[in-house]
């Protein structure tokens, strides 16, 4: 009976927002070791956010090295903006930092083939007005060439 309750126990502790969860997806995202891709990345807040958005985003060797707009995107691609665009890795550091906030809800889901989180949907404080923030991940793919992103 009591190995019953510790296994139900474990299991609801390893729902899509439980810090076990991200950290195994992080775990099976870094035994990867991709270094080299593209994705297209969103926020929806409301927040202020500068840049191309959605925006077409590709990392070489773990560094953003270029933005450009993706979809209906309206703002030109600009070099100095890359630096303040995330890589993969940069998502699940924005998870764990939000875990300590502690926010009143918390919503990820994982990417089931890289493990990457596709969706980091925030509430920081429940009842406040427009303090939600998305993040979205679309479109990867891992491996790109040099050639590719010319």
């Amino acid at each position: 009976m009591m190995r019953r309750l510790a296994v139900v126990g474990f299991l609801a502790m390893t729902g899509c927002d439980s810090i076990i969860e991200s950290q195994s997806q992080q775990a099976l995202w870094e035994a990867l070791d991709i270094q080299d891709y593209q994705f297209v990345y969103s926020v929806s807040c409301f927040c202020g956010f500068t840049g191309p958005n959605p925006a077409k985003l590709t990392v070489r060797n773990g560094v953003v090295v270029k933005v450009e707009p993706a979809g209906n995107a309206i703002l030109p691609p600009t070099t100095a903006a890359a630096a303040t665009y995330p890589t993969i890795d940069s998502l699940f550091a924005i998870i764990e930092r939000a875990r300590l906030a502690k926010p009143a809800t918390m919503e990820i889901q994982y990417d089931a083939t890289y493990h990457f989180p596709t969706i980091i949907g925030l509430d920081p404080v429940k009842n406040a007005a427009d303090d939600e923030i998305t993040y979205r991940v679309e479109s990867f793919s891992p491996g790109v060439t040099a050639a590719s992103d010319k």
